[in-house]
């Protein structure tokens, strides 16, 4: 069977068996649940990840808490339905109960209801959701920690139960040596310790016994007061644990190991927390409606693009119209960078009357993309602004839309809103760095020199090396530019104010015969600030301090210049280098001067 006939094939089968089943959709509060296991299971389902969410809130005292993007739960009703969505290993189906699909539009949880547990790995991951969401970044242990403890939650009646031993741990534990406590609390997500399965295994067990401890030993306090001493403060660890936890290191590890001998068998249990129960609506779906949003999950599966494309085409096929397969086959247009055709998609979803956030955030992403791709900045920012707002209106959590928004706003030259846009973003998706490193670009463009700084300030001691590499450049360079721009305040106050200048002179003081010409006033540069990717072909410092950037994209080449290279704001290098040659690179530029442009900022990128 040729390679092009097999999703076609798989599409009939999978069509087949929707016609020997009813889908139904059941949606909570905050969750939408799509099952074929009938319509009182789907509340179970949701119930549970309503009760989860609620626990969460109420541990951790939040009366809000943040998803930064839509979720949608498939509850499938056995394993050989489950599999044909499952992530791949070497060409076949991972052997697993669930999983979870993140993305920047949609975020996916799949469940094999007949499995004996199908909620451990998908609740160990919306864990790790909901700590992300909320909170700045956690150091490793607490993250992966607090990730297996919640995996296991209950709800029975008024209480809730959670913590229980996970049945492969207690023996890593029990057989191996532990790490000491420091080790364990300065582990970094690019570490081996986390990368490397044989090192890996102890991490994840000694991470949960850990915050098994804090959580049912009522040391959550403690734990928040650690945190931050070292993510805020920037305290040393072993201080830290002291300051914190009132003991040394060496006598917190032994606490923990003696309560793991003492407690092997513990769970903790609390009252249920009140929330909202309800109302659950349950409606049934058409055979066309399942097939579309299930195309989706494929859809934002790396394993079965190429499926979903042939699966988004049949429904259309079926039914032109249909929004959630116009959309869908738009966002893999999108995603291949074929721009035209996601164009003609997007146009004829929102020419039938969508209102669909992620239709308008999705519009938007392609005109940025498309601004990307020309190396221009967005010819229509204005409408990316209004898809934008109004993708934000129907979902006010949807944090990728303020992102984008902040970014047009920007290219509008509205600092101001882009700004509180930006910080939006941040708040509801409190971990995610890019979104802070891009509030620092924004306060660098807006010349906000000192919240740029103390932003930097946070971002050089994140966990991920190229956040923290980043922002180190960005501060060093920040400074010159800083000093640049105070020296032409400078500059701009004595002309004005120097009172040895003619216009401070009575008119019948004169040192010559020739009456001096009054300074016209400098106007500020007005220009509005391009940006172009590209090859940084050649540098020219004979004009040193001066350089001129040859600078192609595509046909386009332009040749950009700064007056001062060595106060230029440079990132991606240490410094500025007159030797560069043939660089991947961003400039942001203002049109005109003594050559095609006057250079802004800097960015040498990576790869060839």
């Amino acid at each position: 069977m040729g390679r092009r006939l097999l999703p076609f094939v798989l599409f009939l089968l999978v069509s087949q068996a929707f016609a020997q089943k009813q889908w139904v959709e059941v949606t909570s509060p905050h969750f939408t649940v799509l099952t074929d296991t009938g319509g009182s299971q789907g509340k179970e389902v949701a119930l549970r990840f309503e009760q989860m969410r609620a626990v969460f809130g109420s541990l951790f005292h939040r009366s809000k808490v943040s998803i930064p993007v839509p979720l949608q739960v498939v509850a499938f009703r056995n394993q050989s339905e489950f599999r044909n969505y499952a992530p791949l290993w070497k060409g076949k189906p991972v052997e697993l109960a669930g999983y979870f699909q993140g993305a920047d539009d949609r975020n996916f949880i799949a469940l094999d209801m007949s499995a004996s547990d199908p909620y451990a790995i998908v609740f160990h991951e919306y864990a790790h959701l909901l700590l992300h969401a909320n909170f700045p970044r956690m150091p490793v242990w607490f993250d992966e920690g607090f990730a297996e403890y919640f995996s296991s939650l209950r709800v029975n009646g008024k209480t809730v139960e959670y913590g229980s031993i996970p049945p492969n741990l207690p023996t890593i534990l029990q057989t191996s040596r532990w790490m000491p406590m420091v080790d364990l609390f300065s582990t970094q997500h690019d570490s081996a310790t986390y990368n490397e399965r044989d090192k890996n295994t102890l991490l994840y067990a000694q991470s949960w016994i850990t915050v098994h401890y804090i959580m049912s030993e009522g040391k959550l306090p403690e734990a928040a007061k650690y945190l931050q001493l070292t993510q805020i403060e920037q305290k040393a660890i072993p201080e830290s644990i002291k300051q914190a936890f009132g003991v040394e290191p060496a006598v917190l590890e032994k606490t923990v190991r003696d309560y793991f001998n003492s407690n092997g068998g513990k769970y903790f249990r609390t009252d249920a927390p009140a929330f909202e129960v309800g109302p659950f609506e349950t409606k049934k779906l058409d055979d066309v409606t399942v097939q579309a949003t299930l195309a989706d999950l494929h859809a934002h599966s790396k394993d079965y693009q190429a499926q979903a494309v042939i699966e988004f085409q049949n429904v259309l096929e079926k039914r032109a119209g249909n929004e959630i397969a116009t959309r869908g086959l738009g966002y893999l247009y999108l995603r291949q960078g074929e721009y035209t055709k996601a164009a003609e998609l997007f146009n004829r979803a929102s020419l039938a009357g969508a209102k669909d956030a992620r239709l308008y955030y999705l519009r938007a992403l392609l005109v940025n993309r498309i601004a990307i791709k020309e190396g221009q900045p967005p010819k229509q920012p204005k409408v990316m602004i209004d898809d934008l707002q109004a993708a934000v209106a129907i979902d006010p959590n949807f944090a990728d839309a303020y992102n984008l928004l902040a970014f047009a706003l920007a290219a509008d030259e509205r600092f101001e809103p882009a700004l509180a846009a930006q910080k939006k973003a941040i708040e509801l998706n409190a971990s995610y760095e890019p979104y802070q490193m891009n509030l620092a670009h924004l306060y660098l463009q807006a010349q906000q020199w000192g919240e740029a700084e103390a932003v930097l300030a946070r971002l050089q001691q994140s966990s991920d090396t190229e956040i923290r590499d980043e922002a180190k450049q960005m501060s060093v360079a920040l400074q010159s530019n800083r000093e640049l721009a105070a020296q032409m305040v400078r500059d701009r106050e004595l002309r004005r104010d120097n009172i040895t200048a003619p216009q401070w002179r009575r008119k019948d003081e004169s040192t010559s015969t020739t009456t001096a010409p009054e300074p016209t006033e400098v106007k500020p540069d007005s220009r509005k600030v391009l940006y172009m990717y590209g090859r940084l072909q050649s540098v020219d410092c004979s004009g040193d301090p001066a350089a001129i950037l040859v600078v192609r994209s595509g046909q386009k080449v332009l040749k950009l210049r700064t007056d001062n290279y060595k106060k230029l704001l440079v990132m991606g290098e240490d410094e500025f280098s007159c030797e560069w040659r043939d660089r991947k690179v961003l400039v942001n530029y203002k049109p005109g001067g003594q050559s095609d442009g006057d250079v802004v900022t800097l960015e040498l990128q990576a790869g060839k």
